[in-house]
Formats: structure tokens, C-alpha cells, sequence
């Protein structure tokens, strides 16, 4: 034990002192830099899902027309056309709520709560403020014009689950979504902005609702809508399916999926740094420039000592060193004497 401890006190304790510290100075200079360059991921959120009902506030009223054929006006504002079969297009007014339902197998329902326009046939154009419901028909034509129904702007998919006196309220079915992040820029790199997958097929729990935000832009009050947060796609209708097929991508970095349950808490999406380190091929560029020096140094190193100890093999013309002999001074025998 007493040896142990002799052996202990010889250890270079400043030494090891100083290299931790080291150690520990760089690796917070390290992680300091990486949040530095790494900021606010940016993302792009691909979802496909089948859900009964689908909402939206639409940004740009010429991408999420909707058009009549085959839909019946079941409510309009101030009740001219209840009932009469929809014949032009609507376009929505910016900011207006617009909800496609579909529960089961049932008729397709399409709700604009807002402003907006009706271009008649007849080249008429109708204004309209308030609830306006259109519902599929085949008694106004066989079928839709198209089965494929835009969505344009910031809303959500699925709803909070709830049983109403009427029915089952309308639910999120399935679906997953994929996440894609966009690599950092760094001047002395290549490929700021690029796409690379983050999440793969992450698979969504049935009735959960899916909400991306719709916070105002700045500045701007007419506008009311984060073009960031806007839903790009559509929703399709399908023949021998329940609810609506939704194809739709987003750039919120505040979308939130809130599962069903007795819990039920909102989880945001969104982009770790470790996931940002593991994935994106600008930060393993970085990575990589960073640990090659560590990497290569020693075997420098050792190059350098070997190519030294080589040279001095190498060396026969130098004459060896003499010992250092100091000859011991006469003795005095005239003073002995």
C-alpha cells in the first residue's frame, strides 16, 4: 500500500492538471463554435397521410381554387344560391379558413369561412362573406372535376379526438411524414442550403392532430400569415377508400403533432444538433477537417524521429567525443619536504 502511494506521489499531477484542462477549454471552444455555425435548423417536412378532415388558411387565393363542378351549394352567406348546383369556380379570400370532410365513405364536404369570390359560368362574378358549404353531388354532374383539391397556406391535419350526439367527430387515420434538413452555410464550404433526409418515415399514431403555426408576419398586418409555416399540396379523394388521401409538404419549424390520450402533449418536429452532426454532410466536412490534424500529427511525428535517427546512422565522418579528463596538479616536494 505504502509502495502504491510512493508511486503515486512521483506522477506529474500539474501535468495531467494542465491537460485536462486543456481538454476541457477545447471541447467547450468545440461546442461553442457548433452552435455558433449551426443556428436554427432549417426544414422541410414531407407528410402523406389519410385523414377525415383536413384545414387550412389560404395565402394565395389563385393556388386553392376550388371548382364546382360537381359540388351543391348547401349553405351560402346570405342564402341566394342554397341549394343550386355550383356552376365556375370559387376562389377564397386570403386568410379565409377552408376544411375538407370526409367521414368514412361519405360525400366529400368543403367549408370557406371568410371572404371570397364566385366566377360564375356566365362570367359573373359573385362576391361572398361568411360560411360558405359546398357538397358533393352526383346529382349536379357524375363526378369532380378534378379529385385532386389544393391546399395553400398555414392549418392542420386530423383533429382532437371527440364523439359528438351526431356521430363520431372526424379523426386523423395514418400516415407518416419525412424530414428533410438543409445544410448549414459555411464560406469555406460548398453546399449551403442542399437537402438531406434527417427522418425517415416516422410513422404518425392514429387520431393525433398535426398543426403547423400561422403567426403574423411583421410589419405586415393585412397579411396575416407565415409563408414559412404554409402547407404546400393537396388532398385526393378516393373511390373505394374512408376519409382523404393528403399529400402535402411544409417548411414550419413549429410543427407540432399532438397524439391522442389521457396526455396528450404537443411535440414539436424539429432537428437536433446531434442529428445535424450525424447527417449533414457540410458538419462531417468540418468534422473531418478537424480531426485529421489530431489523426495525422502523431505519424509526422514519428516520421520526423525516424528520418533523424536515420541521418545519424547515416554520419561516419564525425570523430567520436573524448572524455572530459582533468589532469590532477605536480605535487609540490619541495613543500613536503
Amino acid at each position: 500500500m505504502l509502495s502504491m502511494w510512493s508511486k503515486l506521489e512521483h506522477i506529474a499531477w500539474r501535468r495531467i492538471g494542465v491537460s485536462i484542462g486543456l481538454a476541457v477549454g477545447l471541447a467547450l471552444l468545440a461546442s461553442y463554435a457548433l452552435h455558433r455555425i449551426s443556428d436554427t435548423p432549417k426544414t422541410l417536412t414531407s407528410i402523406k397521410a389519410e385523414s377525415e378532415i383536413v384545414s387550412f388558411a389560404v395565402s394565395n387565393p389563385e393556388l386553392a381554387i376550388l371548382y364546382g363542378q360537381g359540388f351543391r351549394i348547401a349553405i351560402w352567406p346570405d342564402g341566394s344560391f342554397d341549394g343550386a348546383c355550383a356552376e365556375g369556380a370559387f376562389l377564397p379570400g386570403v386568410g379565409s379558413m377552408v376544411t375538407y370532410q370526409r367521414i368514412d365513405k361519405n360525400p366529400l364536404r368543403v367549408t370557406v369561412e371568410g371572404t371570397g369570390d364566385f366566377r360564375r359560368e356566365t362570367g359573373e362574378t359573385v362576391s361572398f362573406a361568411g360560411e360558405l358549404i359546398l357538397l358533393a353531388d352526383v346529382t349536379c354532374a357524375p363526378d369532380l372535376l378534378s379529385r385532386r383539391l389544393p391546399i395553400w397556406g398555414p392549418g392542420s391535419i386530423g383533429a382532437r379526438f371527440a364523439m359528438r350526439s351526431d356521430g363520431p367527430a372526424p379523426v386523423f387515420l395514418s400516415g407518416d411524414l419525412d424530414v428533410f434538413g438543409r445544410t448549414i452555410d459555411v464560406p469555406i464550404l460548398d453546399g449551403g442550403g442542399s437537402i438531406y433526409v434527417a427522418i425517415e418515415e416516422m410513422e404518425i399514431p392514429p387520431g393525433s392532430l398535426i398543426e403547423t403555426d400561422a403567426a403574423p408576419i411583421e410589419g405586415d398586418k393585412d397579411l396575416a400569415l407565415n409563408p414559412e409555416a404554409a402547407m404546400f399540396g393537396f388532398i385526393k379523394v378516393p373511390e373505394d377508400k374512408p376519409g382523404l388521401a393528403v399529400s402535402v409538404s411544409t417548411e414550419s419549424l413549429t410543427l407540432t403533432i399532438t397524439p391522442p390520450g389521457g396526455r396528450a402533449n404537443s411535440s414539436r418536429v424539429d432537428l437536433s444538433l446531434l442529428v445535424q452532426l450525424i447527417n449533414d454532410p457540410v458538419f462531417l466536412k468540418l468534422q473531418l477537417f478537424f480531426v485529421l490534424p489530431f489523426l495525422l500529427w502523431p505519424m509526422f511525428m514519428d516520421a520526423i524521429n525516424l528520418a533523424y535517427s536515420r541521418q545519424e546512422k547515416m554520419d561516419p565522418d564525425e570523430p567520436p567525443s573524448e572524455p572530459d579528463i582533468q589532469a590532477a596538479p605536480p605535487e609540490n616536494k619541495e613543500a613536503t619536504a
